[in-house]
């Protein structure tokens, strides 16, 4: 199924303009925070209280470059399968995942019922 069936070229090249500029932003962030911590020098307190707040925002720190980069890997997906014509189109049922999803998440790769399912089992292997 081609994109065009599905999505007028209009709205297929601002979400793609879209899923750029956020790349790009998401990039800059990322090298400016990992220079941040290449340059830091690390800084211990002689007090436990200190040091515990200052490796939660070391941790937090590392949370933020995890999820930016995550999501800066799923817009390359995304621009990927703009690429092929199949943008839109949702990994796991194979329909047109709807205008709504991809203006709510534009680098999604499966519609909301699949990406449910997804989570589902996530969990359900998380807790067995």
């Amino acid at each position: 199924m081609e994109t065009t069936d599905t999505l007028d070229r209009t709205i297929v090249e601002e979400l793609k303009a879209f899923l750029l500029e956020r790349r790009a932003r998401l990039q800059g962030s990322v090298r400016t925070r990992m220079a941040e911590r290449r340059a830091g020098e690390p800084r211990r307190s002689p007090e436990a209280a200190t040091n515990a707040v200052e490796s939660i925002g070391e941790d937090f720190e590392v949370a933020m470059l995890d999820r930016e980069s995550r999501e800066a890997a799923q817009i390359d997906a995304a621009l990927e399968r703009l690429a092929r014509d199949e943008y839109g189109i949702c990994r796991g049922c194979g329909v047109f995942m709807g205008l709504g999803r991809l203006k709510a998440l534009p680098f999604a790769p499966r519609c909301t019922a699949c990406q449910a399912e997804v989570e589902a089992r996530e969990l359900r292997s998380e807790a067995g």
